[in-house]
């Protein structure tokens, strides 16, 4: 009996099953109807406000409010002339080498000096230069441009600059060294006015670095005759010094004369020994004559000894010709090794001078700024379709997103 009881209870359960499993379905169809009425809820809405009222907002802003913005364009070269060698035209081969040496080294410092003045283009330097002669606030805050597009009153100098990189554009051109200027602004005579000022302060640059770059040529040949002067006003002082010490104006002319002197004596001497060696031949030692000419040999022998001591002296003594003469080359040695230097530091500045004069960098404007007629920003059209896809693409990445993660969740 209670085993019947069992089955019976089973097949009631087996039988309630279907029952149970289809309401279960049922509860699943409504939940899961309502999560994606949800969701497409939620992609209208985000839709709707992230990519239409964005994009209308954005259309009616170009087309009604944006202001226009004049474009003045002008392009320039920055130039370099180093200076040849003279010698080079000896030989052809080296000509040749050194002319390609020297073009290759002219297209690399002039595209050089072409990025320093595109780089100071767009520095707070050139910003700082302009507002010595330009009122750059006024010109960036006109009263009929647009809230979005001018300048704000109460800019500061860092915002200024920062404004000022988005008004202008300077591009290069690698191989050529090319410069491309294009300034914006409201108005299209301060478009005009900003790019000559631009060019005009470009162009104090690059002759600044040309005479700085001369300069610096010539400073070291410069420091050179400097020092090389200095080194001969010494020498000469040292000479000076001496002569006043020893009493001597030149003590080679001394010992010249003093020399001349000696051998005057020295025939006078052999004159009078002649004369004596003839005179006691003929007559007495005690003969007046004799005694004469005894007594002028010995005044002669007295004042050769007395001349040879001042050449020559002794050795424990400098108070002589001699050691005078010593001294006295020495430093003339020193004073003429010491010009010499100088007139080659001078030779060598001469040449250095001509050198920088010969290396000059300059700016070259080849097509000037002129007066806009048509205004090029802002590109309406393109940025009235370009707006609407960016935001379409970044609504579109964020809903694939958002519905990767729910496929996990669930």
């Amino acid at each position: 009996m209670a085993q019947a009881e069992q089955s019976g209870l089973i097949a009631k359960i087996r039988k309630s099953l279907p029952a149970v499993r289809a309401d279960r379905r049922g509860a699943d169809s409504e939940s899961q109807g309502a999560d994606g009425g949800m969701a497409r809820l939620v992609a209208r809405v985000s839709f709707l406000l992230v990519v239409i009222l964005p994009s209308l907002c954005a259309m009616a802003y170009f087309a009604f409010f944006a202001t226009d913005q004049f474009v003045s364009e002008s392009r320039f070269a920055v130039r370099a002339i180093a200076a040849e060698d003279d010698n080079s035209s000896k030989n052809s081969l080296a000509a040749a080498a050194s002319g390609a040496a020297a073009a290759m080294s002219g297209i690399s410092s002039a595209s050089q000096n072409a990025h320093i003045v595109a780089s100071y283009i767009r520095s707070p330097a050139l910003v700082s230069d302009m507002l010595k002669t330009t009122n750059l606030r006024e010109i960036f805050t006109r009263q009929d441009a647009d809230f979005w597009a001018k300048l704000k009153r109460d800019a500061s100098l860092d915002e200024l600059t920062e404004y000022w990189m988005n008004m202008v554009k300077a591009s290069i051109d690698g191989p050529s060294g090319i410069v491309t200027l294009e300034i914006a602004a409201f108005r299209r005579e301060d478009a005009l006015l900003l790019a000559r000022e631009t060019l005009r302060l470009s162009e104090a640059l690059v002759n600044d670095i040309s005479n700085r770059a001369r300069r610096d040529a010539t400073a070291t040949a410069e420091e050179d005759v400097f020092r090389t002067f200095a080194t001969v006003r010494k020498a000469l002082a040292n000479l000076q010094q001496y002569r006043n010490e020893a009493g001597v104006i030149n003590p080679v002319e001394t010992a010249t004369d003093t020399g001349k002197l000696m051998i005057q004596l020295l025939g006078e001497k052999i004159r009078i020994e002649n004369d004596l060696f003839v005179g006691k031949r003929q007559m007495s030692e005690n003969a007046p004559s004799i005694r004469n000419l005894q007594s002028r040999l010995q005044t002669i022998d007295a004042q050769i000894a007395d001349l040879r001591g001042k050449l020559s002296g002794s050795q424990t003594t400098d108070d002589n010709i001699a050691a005078k003469l010593n001294k006295y080359e020495e430093l003339e040695v020193e004073r003429q090794f010491a010009e010499k230097r100088y007139e080659i530091a001078l030779a060598s500045l001469d040449r250095a001078r001509m050198m920088a004069e010969r290396q000059n960098v300059y700016l070259t404007t080849f097509v000037q700024p002129t007066l806009p007629q048509q205004p090029k920003y802002p590109r309406r059209l393109a940025l009235s379709l370009i707006f609407p896809l960016v935001l379409f693409s970044l609504w579109s990445i964020a809903a694939l997103i958002w519905a990767s993660v729910e496929d996990h969740r669930l």
